[in-house]
């Protein structure tokens, strides 16, 4: 018991190291960044410290421990303190962006925990800008009333209104062009999928039209640079976001927020007034209005394409057995028996026996259980590219592609052995076992007889199997 909890302790102090050590890298990482982005040695051009501070807390709430709070506060002080600021205002700044973070992450939370409704569909993004805003605002506050009152600071107490705004909305900024990119990267098994069906992958060129609209806005921009250059890239991040995924929407909004902001701020980097911070900040606003537009166009086409795929999902299959209903198979087979590449096919009709009975004896909820383990058993006997349908109450038929008259019989058997050897519980019953009969035919292609004549041979040979007694196939 002793040595178990010694391995447990070893294993708790192992997992908090790491989180330490991945919260000092990212976030010392990320500080520097922003640090070497400074143009006047004024407040960074760009801090994506906070975004990804925030974003791996948001994405592994494990991560929400003390040795994480701890290596995040490292990093920053770490980067500052080795770029040359002084202790004191080193330590204000760090205060100050665990406030915004924290504030952010604290907002958020109860919001979603308080309010379930905007866990699901497009008002998912809602909650986060809700957040985001109230969250950063407080960080601003914390600055404007610490940062002016340390030595060696870089704030006036004679423009604490202009600070507030600046230092607010190159917080809000910078959590949209980075926040996105940390919520929406791929999971590791995502992209482990992803390198390992490349093959399968094939490549359309003109999915990358959209993008290369967007690359071409953004050369314009460079081109004829100046206060409208915001409205540049609109329609393209638009039609962008209409099209691709979230996180590759996150991507390319990354890169043209962050264009547009050096190719329109250079425009005021020398002028050292309060009016380069005015316009500075309205700049930032623009682009962050821009960013989350383009954030939310995607979230919201992204649900609805989801929800057509359930419509039409819905739509084409048999809700109780998650099988094709009988329109779908139609239209599909009708499709396949015209298809060249294939030479043959067989079709099996399958029937339930004495399922009317079953109902009688044990209800309809236990007749829901037996079509369902039933469709699971057939299912495991089939290949992906075979057609099964839920042909009408417990008549099922399959459509078996390059397949002959010896393969289909050995599928049938196989199933009906399976079948008959199987118990099915239902709820405070005995296991019962029950048993099918099935009718197969068989047709060169291209065949000489329509699809229905075929399904009907196939239900012949089905009725032959239960005058045999049922519990048999008969090839028609």
């Amino acid at each position: 018991m002793q040595a178990k909890l010694i391995r447990l302790s070893n294993q708790q102090i192992q997992s908090h190291s790491y989180i330490f050590v991945i919260f000092v890298v990212a976030i010392f990482s990320a500080a520097l960044i922003g640090i070497f982005t400074r143009p006047l040695a004024y407040s960074a051009f760009f801090w994506p410290a906070n975004p990804i501070f925030l974003g791996l807390l948001l994405r592994f709430p494990q991560m929400r421990t003390g040795s994480a709070l701890i290596g995040a506060f490292s990093g920053y002080m770490l980067a500052d303190l080795m770029t040359g600021n002084g202790l004191a205002l080193t330590f204000i700044l760090t205060m100050t962006n665990f406030v915004a973070v924290l504030s952010t992450l604290c907002i958020l939370v109860y919001i979603q925990t308080q309010f379930k409704y905007f866990k699901d569909g497009a008002l998912i993004i809602y909650p986060y800008i809700f957040a985001l805003v109230f969250g950063t605002l407080i960080g601003s506050i914390f600055a404007i009333n610490t940062i002016p009152y340390v030595p060696d600071t870089f704030m006036s107490k004679n423009q604490l209104l202009v600070d507030f705004t600046n230092w607010w909305s190159g917080e809000f900024l910078n959590a949209v062009i980075v926040l996105p990119l940390v919520l929406a990267f791929p999971k590791l098994i995502e992209i482990k999928h992803f390198f390992t069906n490349k093959r399968t992958r094939s490549f359309n060129p003109f999915d990358s039209i959209p993008f290369i609209a967007v690359i071409l806005s953004m050369i314009f921009t460079h081109s004829y640079y100046g206060p409208g250059a915001l409205l540049y890239p609109l329609a393209t991040l638009i039609w962008a976001a209409s099209v691709y995924s979230l996180f590759n929407i996150a991507i390319i909004n990354s890169f043209v927020c962050l264009t547009l902001y050096h190719s329109v701020s250079y425009l005021y980097l020398y002028d050292t007034t309060n009016s380069f911070l005015k316009e500075i900040t309205s700049i930032r606003i623009g682009l962050a209005i821009l960013g989350l537009a383009t954030i939310i166009l995607c979230i919201i086409s992204q649900n609805r394409k989801l929800l057509f795929k359930e419509v039409y999902y819905l739509a084409n299959h048999d809700t109780l057995t998650d099988t094709m209903n009988r329109r779908s198979f139609i239209r599909l087979s009708q499709q396949r028996l015209k298809n060249k590449k294939y030479k043959e096919a067989c079709f099996l009709m399958l029937d339930i026996d004495f399922f009317k009975k079953l109902n009688d004896s044990y209800g309809h909820h236990a007749g829901d259980i037996v079509l369902k383990k039933f469709a699971d058993i057939v299912k495991e006997n089939l290949r992906s590219e075979d057609l099964f349908c839920r042909h009408g109450g417990e008549e099922f038929v399959v459509l078996l592609s390059n397949v002959d008259k010896e393969e289909a019989m050995m599928i049938a058997e196989r199933i009906r052995v399976q079948l008959s050897e199987t118990f099915i519980h239902i709820e405070q019953e005995n296991p019962i076992k029950i048993t099918v009969s099935m009718g197969v035919t068989h047709t060169q292609l291209p065949s000489n007889m329509e699809l229905q004549q075929l399904i009907n041979i196939a239900d012949q040979a089905l009725y032959r199997a239960k005058d045999n007694g049922r519990n048999c196939v008969v090839l028609a």
